[in-house]
């Protein structure tokens, strides 16, 4: 069969993703002629690697989204020359695939009598989608849709694409085009059919593509919808799936969805948790690691002691220390020590800034290394007195107990940027984790201050992700827009230092940092277990923040506060 495909591209940073080449390299024996539309700008590095997988490439503005960039492509080309083709294959890039096969699709759709067809439809819907005025009728939907030649060469299929207007919101596109297009075609004497019906399953009143994927992939149909992974409630079932159920290279889906997705929406959807990689003693020789210590409080140095004098990894250590006293104090002890081999420098800097200003004014330092670990000598609330542990402690054993996974970790994935601690036992147990509308605020505005160049307004982040007690590892080029800062003296409040600062704003956005950068996070768990992990902790969160909640806890409080005055 005599085939051509205009396939739509769209990046919201600009980028070629590994799915796009690997979906055009796998379909490109199916086609004579594969065009590929972007609508966002593409280097010339991107074109030549995308040519190989396609005929030719149109950059274009994103107008009109993708049926504007399909207008431009098939009136380019123009109707006599469309009229060669047996078919016409419209799809964009908002999916994953092929996960099954797409030929036996082909060969069997186009036996059909039919004239049209797609692979899934939205049902007729009297009441709408959101954003959009009035009823929808039933239509294929337009992710993938083919027309055999009899309809591209009728004047209902001519008038459509030339009456499609560049419209600015999706909404209208959807409204205007998407839902409309299949009805057109059918008053026109046209029939079609779809791969997966979803008339076939009136006991489901969501869409399929989107809110049940799980069935998707139970009836082979060959892509997936990206934003299905927002839209169906459990995300990492998906992940199990693909893994279970197809050959499809689930490192790529992970790959894109972190370049669009924040930190926090991809915790709940790929699992953070740092995989225990065998060690090697060659990487550990190999990969130049420091250790940077913020040592206010010299008498604390023991607990780090526990970990790094025991440990083969291979590293140098940097102490940052306020006054001459306490650098000679910490070289008394550390010379006593198993790792004292491994002291590079002790370096005095101003009591100023809590750990982060001496942590950065030694940065020309760390970032000569291929990874660095960021420490300080924190006194945490007095919390052993009562519950028996410090959260330093859970901190430590998180980042520390095992260096050597965690060096390993850096090496075999190389856009791993930061890897932040498991969250403190004593934090599940008896704190909340919530930020003041003013400490988003400020952090929004560093944001723009660092001109990271993906869209966050921290003020809308309902579940930070970051470093409790500001102790990481990190690949310094994953921090790079935080070391070409130049902080402002009226940056750098007085010590003490209150809540809500610069300072505290940094500790909060390092893991946002790396993924502008294109870099990914892993926690490092404890060694301990405890009885909950650290997605847990996030949705308790939302949970126990809720007015819901809240409400209902007063109302279990209020017999006993009864019951208490009664007995006076």
């Amino acid at each position: 069969m005599n085939r051509i495909l205009y396939f739509v591209h769209y990046h919201k940073y600009n980028l070629l993703s590994e799915y796009v080449t690997y979906l055009l390299r796998n379909v490109r024996t199916l086609y004579t002629r594969i065009v590929v539309i972007s609508n966002s700008p593409l280097s010339e590095t991107q074109c030549n690697k995308l040519s190989l997988f396609c005929d030719e490439i149109i950059l274009r503005e994103n107008k009109g989204f993708d049926f504007g960039a399909w207008k431009d492509a098939l009136l380019a080309d123009g109707w006599e020359k469309l009229s060669q083709y047996d078919n016409i294959t419209l799809m964009n890039d908002t999916c994953f695939g092929p996960l099954f096969d797409l030929e036996s699709i082909y060969v069997n759709m186009e036996q059909k009598e039919i004239d049209f067809w797609g692979l899934t439809n939205y049902r007729n819907d009297k009441f709408g989608m959101p954003k959009t005025h009035g009823p929808i009728p039933e239509h294929i939907q337009s992710y993938f849709i083919c027309f055999k030649q009899r309809v591209v060469n009728s004047e209902s299929f001519k008038a459509f694409w030339k009456n499609v207007k560049y419209e600015n919101k999706i909404e209208k596109v959807i409204q205007k085009y998407e839902t409309k297009f299949t009805k057109i075609l059918t008053k026109a004497g046209f029939g079609y059919s779809v791969f997966l019906d979803k008339n076939d399953f009136p006991e489901i009143k969501s869409d399929l593509s989107l809110r049940r994927p799980d069935l998707c992939l139970k009836f082979k149909v060959p892509f997936l919808k990206v934003k299905s992974f927002l839209s169906f409630p459990y995300p990492k079932h998906i992940i199990t799936l693909l893994r279970k159920n197809t050959s499809y290279p689930v490192s790529i889906v992970f790959d894109y969805l972190n370049q669009i997705y924040d930190p926090d929406t991809m915790l709940f959807i790929q699992d953070k948790l740092i995989s225990n990689n065998e060690k090697s003693i060659n990487i550990l020789q190999h990969t130049r690691a420091a250790i940077h210590i913020h040592s206010y409080y010299p008498d604390i140095l023991d607990k780090f002691m526990l970990f790094l004098n025991n440990t083969d990894a291979n590293f140098d250590i940097y102490i940052t220390t306020d006054s001459s006293e306490k650098r000679d104090v910490i070289f008394n002890y550390l010379k006593n020590q198993a790792c004292f081999s491994k002291l590079k420098e002790i370096i005095i800097t101003e009591n100023q800034g809590r750990d982060i200003l001496p942590w950065l004014s030694i940065k020309d330092r760390l970032n000569q290394y291929d990874i660095v670990g960021h420490f300080h000598t924190k006194k945490s609330l007095n919390t052993e007195e009562w519950i028996g542990i410090t959260w330093l402690d859970d901190l430590l054993d998180s980042l520390l107990h095992s260096i050597e996974s965690i060096i390993n970790e850096f090496y075999n994935n190389q856009s791993l940027g930061i890897i932040i601690p498991e969250v403190p036992y004593i934090f599940r147990k008896f704190f909340l984790l919530g930020f003041s509308v003013s400490l988003n605020k400020i952090s929004s505005a560093l944001w723009n201050r660092l001109e990271c160049h993906k869209t966050l307004d921290f003020r809308t982040v309902k579940n930070i992700i970051f470093p409790i007690g500001t102790m990481f590892w990190y690949r310094p080029a994953a921090l790079k827009p935080l070391f070409e800062l130049q902080l402002l003296p009226n940056d750098i409040p007085q010590e003490p230092i209150q809540e809500e600062t610069i300072l505290h704003a940094i500790e909060r956005i390092l893991v946002y940092i790396a993924w502008n950068e294109g870099y990914d996070y892993r926690i490092s768990p404890s060694s301990k277990i405890w009885d909950s992990n650290f997605v847990d902790i996030y949705r308790n969160y939302k949970i126990t923040t809720s007015l819901t909640y809240r409400i209902g806890k007063q109302l279990l409080v209020l017999p006993k506060a009864i019951k208490h005055v009664l007995q006076k």
